[in-house]
């Protein structure tokens, strides 16, 4: 391999051009090979982040053997393809999330991770950073004690067919393809795992659909058991006019932490008083470039990185059984991994 990370970035809508392309541009370390969309004008907006070659499609990509890796920012209906022909072409792949949508999908893209010498990460790019991972140490360390009771509000994808057509079209085609506790919830349900070191044992939901026109419940809650005893509460909203701010409360018997997304912060008030950490940057951004570090560094080292492709399919496991026990016919649902 050269000095610098020949990287290619396939798919170039909006998660591309906002966050993955201003990563790669950032880094040093690497050097943007090549940008790939299926559709022309994509694609050559995409040069504009000094991208070697502009092409249609990612056979292009993966016959170029110069090209080490690839950043894969597609729907997750198309994803596992393209993961499972990277692979096979000698590719290490960071790739968005969810993996895929469908289990029998992810354990290919893990089957073919494990038939060739080259791995898998998956997008869960607010693991990076230090906002997760001190909530993190915190748990590991019992400042908060246990078991824990969580309350997670996530709220995304404003309504406005008329105002952003171009994104209500996008969000119908993802409902199309399943629920927000698929999509959104695959963040959300790695937390879970991260931040817990634990399994889920048991979920119970409910949903609304509050537009007769969308095609899966836009407002998803869940209420989770893990085996350690934790808990968790969840909601995920999508397609509404005005959301209410989103919400990372933990709290345990000895205090609370509870991480703030619009200050980039996360506090923890205690037995032993307040402990504050916060960021002098963006957060989400930082997020991309710091993930970006970790793909770079595996690409060299050879070391598989994290989150990789198990904690995709543990999160999709988790996301799925969500998706199942928002039927108002099941009251609890048993959670299976395998």
């Amino acid at each position: 391999m050269t000095a610098l990370v020949n990287l290619a970035v396939i798919g170039c809508g909006d998660v591309a051009m906002h966050r993955h392309l201003p990563a790669i541009r950032a880094n040093r370390m690497v050097r943007l090979a090549a940008v790939c969309d299926t559709v022309t004008e994509r694609a050559e907006n995409a040069a504009q982040f000094g991208a070697g070659r502009v092409v249609i499609d990612p056979d292009a990509i993966f016959a170029d053997k110069a090209i080490d890796a690839v950043v894969i920012a597609t729907p997750p209906w198309v994803t596992p393809a393209l993961t499972i022909a990277a692979l096979c072409a000698g590719k290490d792949v960071l790739c968005e999330k969810p993996m895929a949508l469908t289990l029998a999908e992810a354990h290919a893209v893990r089957e073919a991770e494990r038939a060739s010498d080259h791995f898998v990460q998956v997008g869960f790019v607010l693991r990076h950073g230090p906002m997760f991972g001190t909530l993190r140490r915190w748990i590991a360390e019992d400042r908060l004690g246990s078991p824990l009771s969580l309350r997670i509000g996530v709220f995304d994808e404003t309504y406005d067919p008329e105002g952003n057509p171009a994104h209500y079209a996008r969000i119908m085609a993802t409902l199309a393809h399943g629920a927000p506790c698929i999509h959104d919830g695959a963040h959300t349900m790695d937390h879970l795992h991260y931040l817990l070191s634990d399994r889920a044992a048991r979920i119970a939901g409910w949903s609304r659909t509050t537009r007769p026109e969308f095609p899966r419940p836009n407002y998803n809650g869940a209420l989770i058991a893990f085996t350690g005893g934790h808990e968790a509460r969840v909601e995920i909203g999508w397609f509404l006019p005005t959301f209410p701010p989103g919400e990372w409360n933990i709290i345990g018997p000895k205090g609370m932490a509870t991480f703030d997304q619009a200050k980039g912060e996360v506090v923890l008030e205690s037995e032993s008083g307040t402990e504050r950490v916060a960021l002098d940057e963006e957060w989400i951004p930082s997020c991309f470039c710091h993930q970006l570090d970790t793909f770079v560094q595996a690409v060299r080292s050879r070391v598989p990185p994290e989150p990789g492709s198990r904690a995709g399919l543990e999160s999709l496991a988790l996301c799925l059984a969500f998706e199942r026990a928002l039927d108002p016919a099941l009251t609890v649902h048993e959670v299976a991994y395998a």
